[in-house]
């Protein structure tokens, strides 16, 4: 089974970066992605929000570089929460848990700002990659205990 994540996106607002008692670091955060689709000969614009989980690294990293609006690319995996509420209800929160991510530089946004007209080649492009690294990351080892998470 495959259970494999792929998103570009903006950010929605800046992390949320909590520092937990055993010492890990955890950052959430919301990315939107657009799809666009045509309705009676109207274009019109769907948004799609996605609740993100970084660990570790990856948390310090989007705390110290990501904001509001930043562009984003990103891999990881599905995750399902479960847990009662305060009236006694069972339920379910779907967040992705990110293995990789890189953030997409000032190729992405000065060809957007300029109509996408202009060749840019490497030299204005800034991006770099950060990976999930320890025992619990998305390619083997333990998953996350529960006193670990944030809520």
């Amino acid at each position: 089974m495959i259970n494999k994540v792929i998103l570009l996106g903006r950010l929605g607002k800046d992390p949320v970066v909590r520092r937990l008692e055993n010492g890990r670091v955890v950052a959430n955060v919301t990315l939107a992605t657009n799809d666009y689709y045509t309705k009676d000969g109207q274009r019109l614009e769907s948004t799609e929000w996605h609740n993100l989980e970084m660990w570790d690294k990856q948390a310090e990293t989007a705390e110290k570089y990501l904001k509001k609006g930043s562009l984003l690319y990103l891999e990881g995996k599905i995750r399902t929460d479960r847990y009662t509420d305060a009236d006694g209800q069972e339920r379910q929160a779907r967040k992705i848990r990110v293995s990789t991510f890189q953030m997409m530089g000032s190729m992405l946004t000065s060809r957007s700002e300029e109509g996408g007209n202009r060749e840019q080649g490497n030299e204005g492009h800034s991006s770099e990659t950060f990976h999930q690294e320890g025992p619990n990351s998305l390619d083997g080892g333990s998953d996350v205990q529960d006193e670990e998470l944030p809520f």
